[in-house]
């Protein structure tokens, strides 16, 4: 399995190259620009890397799209920069990534925080996201309005789940529009991306945030986390659903910031 290059934006911390380093990756049909506020505010005592996964944001396409491959990438990733430990923080995909890393290089992680998903499968519900992705007459489209309207009328949603598919799409420099995720690729394995991680004992400090209004991570979720994670701790949200980081951005920083230091 050849592990890929990804994307990454950096932000240096502002205590200077000798700060601890932090890895986030963002979650299924996001990208590093997700994470750009509140990286800032990480920067402020770690040094922050935000990767683009593979088949996201400006990271390569690739058919093979596996937990495992992430994994290797993320790896790579690290070897290339030459960082011999760091702390991750996952959202949703990104979390299951982190639950993936925490079983195969516990010995390159200092400090885990696993947003919103459990290592559990999950029934696929994305569908409708992908129908409407692919239902989008790119080509045809001659204004980001065109895409954006189809998009509300096929998923009944202009407040918060349209607005971030949106910021996958670009406008290619031959004319017309893309999305920066693969869509056909992505598609053909949600079944993976919402199967099961296998996890196992390990004593590596791990803060799990869930959202009170999300069904991902539920109190069974947390106990099956916390036979395998020696050092777990977890926090709910009030109020908060699936982008817990996104409704309650200083909430999800101060409890997350606070177990990194």
């Amino acid at each position: 399995m050849d592990a890929l290059s990804l994307h990454a934006r950096h932000l240096p911390s502002l205590l200077g190259t000798d700060a601890p380093t932090l890895v986030v990756l963002h979650g299924l049909l996001g990208s590093s620009d997700n994470w750009q506020t509140l990286g800032k505010r990480y920067a402020e005592h770690h040094n922050v890397w935000m990767l683009d996964a593979r088949n996201h944001g400006r990271s390569p396409h690739h058919p093979v799209h596996s937990y495992e491959a992430m994994a290797a990438d993320v790896v790579r990733f690290l070897d290339a920069q030459g960082l011999e430990r760091v702390s991750l923080l996952g959202h949703s995909m990104g979390g299951k990534t982190v639950l993936t890393l925490a079983q195969t290089h516990p010995e390159r992680l200092d400090k885990l925080v696993v947003a919103d998903i459990a290592a559990r499968a999950y029934t696929p519900h994305h569908g409708p996201i992908f129908e409407a992705l692919e239902g989008v007459k790119l080509a045809e489209a001659s204004a980001r309005e065109d895409v954006e309207a189809h998009l509300v009328a096929a998923l009944n949603d202009d407040r918060v789940l349209v607005p971030f598919l949106m910021k996958g799409l670009h406008r290619r420099k031959e004319g017309g529009f893309a999305w920066r995720f693969n869509v056909p690729v992505l598609h053909g394995a949600l079944d993976r991306i919402v199967g099961a991680v296998e996890v196992g004992m390990n004593t590596l400090p791990t803060l799990v945030v869930r959202g009170s209004q999300s069904p991902y991570v539920s109190d069974d979720d947390l106990r099956e986390l916390e036979g395998a994670f020696m050092q777990l701790d977890h926090h709910t949200v009030a109020g908060a659903g699936h982008w817990l980081h996104a409704e309650a951005p200083d909430e999800f920083f101060k409890v997350t910031a606070d177990f990194l230091a």
